[in-house]
């Protein structure tokens, strides 16, 4: 009995063990209730690198959010871009940069436009805003605000002159507006030459704005002068003692156009103005007179008026260049005044017979600087003056050691010939010529005196030169010959001004890709935050797979 009771007891448990393992399994199968996970022990090796990778890849972005930091802080700073164009025309000129790295005074430049709106005018105008931001960099001193005209009319009301949408202003940083310059969009550009006047005429009328992008739509448009602007304006302001140059006009006179020589002092930061010899006086903050070409001769009263000017009180220290035409009739009295310093400018034509000095014509002649006085900061000393049309110029004076010498400046070949300017002849060849010969077109006589009191020495320079021509624009702006070097380095010199800058213009077409200021704000947001937020993801997302592997 108990056998049996027994025996029951074994069924009964091993058919409840059954039912359960049977309803456990059904459990799993039903999911209802998930069998317990056994603990797979600790990989301390995979742990090891993966939070070595996870603290590489934390680095790996700091470093790419750093780099980026510093990159646009040193590119707002310093100029280490670099400019692939053909021309260079984002360039600045190394001439330009050593005179802005050397400037002490502050100095304000203001466009009068938002930079989108200035940047958006013509291509000429981006260069320009390009250039811009090369200034700020090489001098801390030079700062560049952008403004809308029509919304700051308190900060145009500061200025005498008219300005409008993108006119640059120059100005010392003292908060005065005393010491300023303006350059229109039509100063920046370079045109067609037959249409220099044209662009002159538009502006007046039309305004620098419409002038600048009406040239710009025809085609109009050679080069770019911004560089040569900006950077005249600047020495303007900031030049303690600037030149002033006096062109004297004479009504009725029809003088030879000097715009060419006036132009360029201006762009090297002379003061440049008019005066009219018949009706007023010469002004004594006026350094040097030009006298062009008059064809008409001052009256013995005019004269005497230059001639006290000259002399300034006896201190001298005053300078006058005097500019001949093949067109003049006789001036007597000029010729008397050139007559005193020891010049003579000849009623006689220059002609060449060797191939090798002249173009085309032989009346147009290649000459050579003779004084090393006043070629030293040239660069290219050997390139020859293009002279056409030139009357000879001879001297009285030994350049020597009293109160009156002369000094020989240009030089013809030896194998020049002179010819009567009054010689109207239609078969006169140079086999005619009588005189031959190495013959000058440009001159210069010196008077200094000496205070024996202070021992202080002034001196007064009167220059001839025989040829209105070799005064156009197109030869004084142009890098095969040396005649604008050659001026700009002769006035520099003797009116003791700052070295001057020569700068040649350059061609600006619209190729690649143009950056706006909004173009570079997306640049700079997709670099110092885009690509790093997506790295971040990009970590993140690897960090998260691998640590469930």
């Amino acid at each position: 009995m108990k056998e049996t009771k027994k025996k029951n007891e074994v069924v009964e448990t091993e058919a409840t063990e059954e039912k359960a393992e049977k309803k456990s399994k059904k459990s799993v199968a039903g999911t209802s209730v998930k069998p317990k996970r056994e603990r797979k022990p600790l990989n301390k090796r995979k742990l090891k690198h993966g939070s070595f990778a996870t603290a590489m890849t934390v680095l790996f972005v700091a470093a790419v959010v750093l780099v980026n930091i510093i990159t646009t802080m040193l590119f707002d700073r310093f100029p280490i871009t670099i400019d692939l164009t053909g021309d260079s025309i984002y360039s600045v000129s190394d001439e330009t940069i050593e005179y802005i790295e050397n400037i002490t005074s502050p100095v304000e430049i203001t466009v009068m436009a938002t930079e989108d709106e200035y940047r958006s005018i013509s291509d000429y105008s981006v260069q320009c805003a390009e250039l811009l931001d090369k200034y700020t960099q090489y001098n801390s001193l030079i700062t560049v605000t952008y403004k809308d005209l029509n919304s700051n009319p308190d900060f145009v009301a500061n200025y005498s002159q008219a300005l409008e949408t993108g006119d640059i202003i120059i100005e010392l940083g003292n908060g005065e507006h005393t010491r300023v310059k303006v350059v229109s969009l039509c100063d920046i550009i370079e045109v067609v030459e037959d249409y220099e006047t044209y662009l002159s005429q538009y502006e007046s009328y039309y305004g620098a704005l419409y002038t600048h992008q009406m040239f710009y739509s025809y085609g109009l448009i050679t080069g770019s002068i911004a560089e040569q602007a900006i950077t005249s304006a600047v020495m303007t302001v900031t030049d303690a003692n600037p030149i002033t140059v006096a062109t004297l006009t004479y009504p009725g006179a029809d003088e030879s156009d000097v715009s060419g020589l006036t132009d360029l002092l201006d762009k090297n930061g002379y003061i440049v103005t008019e005066i009219n010899i018949q009706t007023e006086e010469i002004d004594e903050d006026v350094d040097l007179i030009i006298i062009p070409a008059p064809k008409i001769d001052y009256t013995t009263a005019e004269i005497s008026k230059i001639e006290t000017w000259l002399y300034n009180n006896g201190e001298l220290e005053k300078d006058l260049l005097y500019v001949a035409s093949v067109e003049q009739a006789e001036t007597p009295n000029l010729d008397a005044l050139l007559y005193k310093y020891g010049l003579t400018v000849e009623y006689k034509v220059i002609y060449e017979t060797d191939t090798n000095y002249y173009s085309g014509y032989q009346n147009r002649t290649f000459q050579s600087m003779v004084s090393e006085d006043y070629s030293a900061d040239i660069a290219n000393p050997y390139l020859s003056l293009y002279v056409p049309d030139s009357r000879a110029v001879s001297t009285r004076f030994d350049d020597g050691d009293g109160y009156y010498t002369c000094q020989i400046l240009v030089q013809t070949s030896e194998n020049a010939v002179l010819k009567d300017m009054y010689d109207t002849s239609d078969d006169w060849t140079t086999d005619d010529a009588t005189e031959r010969g190495s013959f000058y077109s440009v001159a210069m006589g010196v008077y200094k005196v000496l205070n024996q009191d202070t021992h202080i020495s002034g001196y007064t320079h009167v220059i001839a030169v025989g040829s209105d021509q070799m005064l156009l624009s197109t030869l004084m702006s142009s890098s095969q010959f040396n005649n604008g070097d050659f001026f700009i380095s002769l006035l520099n010199e003797i009116t003791e001004k700052t070295e001057g800058i020569t700068i040649t213009s350059k061609t600006v077409q619209a190729s690649g890709v143009v950056v706006t200021e909004s173009v570079e704000n997306g640049l700079n947001v997709a670099f110092a935050v885009v690509i790093p937020v997506i790295t971040i993801i990009i970590g993140i997302v690897v960090w998260v797979r691998r640590r469930h592997r």
